[in-house]
């Protein structure tokens, strides 16, 4: 009887075993140690984090979360430390909503809001091939440095003192058992590996300690283990130090995209750089030959994706080259307003007791009346401000008093308040040498006055607006709607003169004082930057 209990005991044991196993097995699926989450950074942020929690279990950090690894060009991942069911995805300032993490191998595009699979993940389970007893690299069954597949290089910063690198394609597929295969040292902190065959994935560690998220292994790049960032690896003569698009990202048709690069030669040889931009349909187009200009200007017309071909060579006949791909969107229907260029751009040189002016292009703002306003707040070298306003006029013009820097931060405004910004850092001196040094693109000719491109202002007649739909006594002249500072007319200064009093500024009576009857044009019972925005569409003669 006994033995009998004792089976049905045991019995029951494995039953509740094997449950327990599809059940932790199940949760596992959707957040197990070691699983890694990728988010795709396309709007615009810098840097990104990951918060991740389940409730009552705890959180991956505190807030902002950890910072995440940047696995290849707006990719980043990060590789769960616990079970954790949520995510948030965060610049310390701006985030994501709470997002319930779908498994291993996802990635969640910042932009349209949404998970999908990510090519480059391992599959699940080739990071969790720790042994419980270290494997070193001198018994890890691999083949030897001197293949001719997938080469990748580690600067190890981080001071490991036996770097090793897993690869692989899939879970039967690895250069060996894992920690990997142990580097060979090519000098300084640099250390090589040369596979067998290309692979699409590798792990750095520490001999299977301290080790690197999942990373697409890119060959003939180097990847620093303290920074967490791939670079080229370039032994050539000519060595190409930087080279960059600004922006890189959330580009659209008419921007203007300022393209950099730098290189050296260890002799001190004369560097030339040569710049060309390639269209989706092969069509490519130099925008600079060959010359001392490490920079030039680039606007894109046309929506699309388009390959950036960064040129160089020497005077000892060294050439090298480097490609980047940009997409271009299109803002025709964008809500969000977006800033395309301003001039003068940065660090350019105003000049003391003279007029400067800045021409801001801009786009987007389709919602609402579809305009877009702009506000300029000037900071002097001794950190004074002006007192800024939102206008129409995309055009500002000051005045510098002082010689040393002077920043312009330009403000973009759409109907729905969506506001975007940029700050922008001029040298005001007494000698500029004109034109060279503030100079107007040619596509876009500095208008001889200031006012906006986009509302004309009438000088003497009046708009067409409606009248009051109120009989007013006949021993009291009719005043206009929306004629907000009493001059018998309808302009774009009663907008400025309402939102001065909406915000509150002194040279402009009180909002409670206002005339509700002339000033509340969308007839809600108050006054508010509506019918600020109503005004300028009387202004423009818009419907």
């Amino acid at each position: 009887m006994v033995k009998r209990q004792h089976k049905i005991m045991c019995l029951v044991l494995c039953l509740m075993l094997a449950v327990s196993t599809v059940f932790v097995g199940a949760v596992s699926a959707f957040a197990a140690t070691g699983d890694t989450v990728y988010v795709r950074v396309n709007n615009g942020w810098s840097n990104v984090n990951c918060y991740m929690w389940s409730n009552g279990l705890g959180n991956n950090a505190s807030w902002p979360g950890k910072a995440m690894t940047k696995v290849e060009d707006g990719v980043y991942s990060y590789t769960l430390d616990k079970d954790y069911t949520m995510v948030i995805f965060n610049n310390g300032s701006q985030q994501t909503g709470d997002l319930t993490y779908p498994g291993h191998g996802k990635i969640y595009d910042l932009s349209k809001g949404t998970w999908s699979d990510y090519e480059g993940a391992p599959t699940q389970g080739t990071t969790a091939q720790t042994p419980t007893s270290a494997t070193t690299a001198t018994t890890a069954t691999t083949p030897t440095q001197g293949g001719d597949g997938t080469t990748v290089y580690l600067n190890n910063e981080a001071g490991w003192a036996t770097p090793v690198v897993y690869m692989w394609n899939g879970s039967a597929d690895s250069n060996g058992s894992w920690p990997g295969v142990k580097m060979t040292s090519i000098g300084g902190n640099i250390y090589q590996y040369t596979a067998s065959k290309t692979y699409a994935n590798c792990i750095f560690s520490n001999s299977g300690q301290s080790q690197t998220a999942d990373l697409t292994a890119k060959d003939g790049y180097v990847y620093n283990n303290k920074t967490n960032e791939w670079s080229v690896y370039d032994t050539s003569p000519l060595q190409v130090t930087e080279f960059s698009a600004d922006p890189a990202s959330n580009i659209y048709t008419g921007t203007d995209v300022q393209l950099s690069a730098t290189a050296n030669n260890k002799s001190g040889a004369t560097v030339s750089y040569k710049f060309s931009v390639t269209n989706a349909q092969g069509g490519t187009s130099t925008l600079s030959d060959f010359s001392a200009a490490k920079s030039v200007t680039w606007t894109p017309t046309v929506a699309g994706e388009y390959t950036i071909t960064f040129d160089f060579k020497d005077s000892d006949g060294n050439t090298n080259s480097r490609t980047m791909t940009l997409e271009v969107k299109d803002d025709s229907t964008l809500a969000k307003p977006i800033i395309k260029s301003v001039t003068p751009a940065n660090l350019n040189l105003i000049k003391v007791n003279s007029t400067a002016t800045v021409t801001v292009k801009a786009g987007g703002g389709k919602t609402g009346t579809n305009l877009l306003f702009y506000k300029y707040v000037v900071t002097d070298p001794n950190g004074a401000q002006n007192t800024p306003y939102y206008t129409l006029n995309n055009i500002y013009t000051f005045v510098p008093t002082m010689k040393g820097e002077y920043k312009v931060n330009v403000y973009v405004q759409g109907s729905d308040n969506s506001t975007v910004s940029k700050t922008y850092a001029y040298t005001a001196t007494d000698d500029v040498t004109e034109p060279t040094t503030v100079v107007v693109p040619t596509t876009a000719p500095q208008p001889t006055t200031v006012q906006p491109t986009t509302a004309v202002q009438p000088t003497t007649a009046k708009p067409t607006s409606p009248q009051p739909t109120t009989v007013q006594p006949t021993t009291a002249p009719s005043r206009l709607r929306g004629d907000v500072d009493g001059d018998g007319e309808v302009t774009v200064m009663d907008s400025t003169y309402l939102q001065k009093s909406i915000v509150g500024l002194s040279d402009v009576p009180a909002l409670e004082t206002l005339d509700l009857t002339i000033c509340d044009l969308d007839g809600d019972g108050s006054i508010t930057i509506k019918d600020a925005t109503i005004i300028q569409k009387i202004v423009v003669k818009l419907d």
